[in-house]
């Protein structure tokens, strides 16, 4: 046996409590200091992890969530975007288009003084196709023009509207009608390549 538990043994039953107390509490202290504190340390740190674990996770199901509703939007847009194609002519029908406007001026009961294409104004995946036109006649032949454009299948629209030199007569007020009716059409693919290219060559 150790020496130093014989002189604890051979010392009164006050100094073995005493003793033993001592010994308890030292062993206890050892422990704290060398195994619970670091142990402590550790849980804390699990802690810590599992927090920002558990965080990650409510984010990534977030996102997860929101990934289904964006998706849901980008199918809604593409069948918008499908229907909204469907209303824009390609460059070969652009003529007739054109035409058909003409027509409707002169169906109207309005007479064309200027009906000129500008030049195009180039987008993503289509193209705007601007005219410009004035004719003659009076509020109601013009109010007339602008719904039966409106009412066409493709896209046209009508802006930049100025009304000049009102003059009554029997037949009602005569005014002069200038405007800009723009429609649009698909840019073709090698329209699309082309215009890639010239946004490369201006980044250089």
């Amino acid at each position: 046996m150790h020496p130093f538990i014989e002189q604890i043994l051979e010392r009164p039953t006050s100094h073995k409590v005493g003793g033993w107390v001592g010994i308890v509490v030292f062993l206890t202290f050892i422990f704290w200091q060398y195994f619970y504190s670091g142990l402590s340390g550790e849980l804390t740190k699990l802690n810590e992890e599992i927090e920002s674990l558990e965080g990650k996770i409510l984010t990534e199901r977030r996102i997860a969530k929101n990934l289904d509703k964006v998706r849901e939007e980008v199918k809604d847009l593409d069948v918008k975007l499908k229907f909204a194609m469907q209303e824009l002519p390609d460059k070969k029908e652009i003529p007739d288009l054109l035409s058909t406007i003409s027509d409707l001026a002169t169906d109207a009961g309005l007479e064309i003084t200027l009906f000129k294409p500008k030049p195009e104004q180039f987008r993503d995946f289509y193209a705007e196709v601007p005219v410009s036109i004035s004719v003659d006649g009076t509020y109601h032949q013009v109010a007339t023009f602008f719904d039966e454009v409106g009412q066409l299948p493709r896209i046209v629209n009508i802006n930049q509207i100025a009304l000049r030199n009102p003059k009554v007569e029997d037949t009602g007020v005569l005014v002069k009608a200038d405007c800009t009716a723009t429609t649009f059409r698909y840019l073709e693919e090698s329209e699309r390549v082309q215009k890639k290219e010239k946004k490369k060559g201006r980044r250089r």
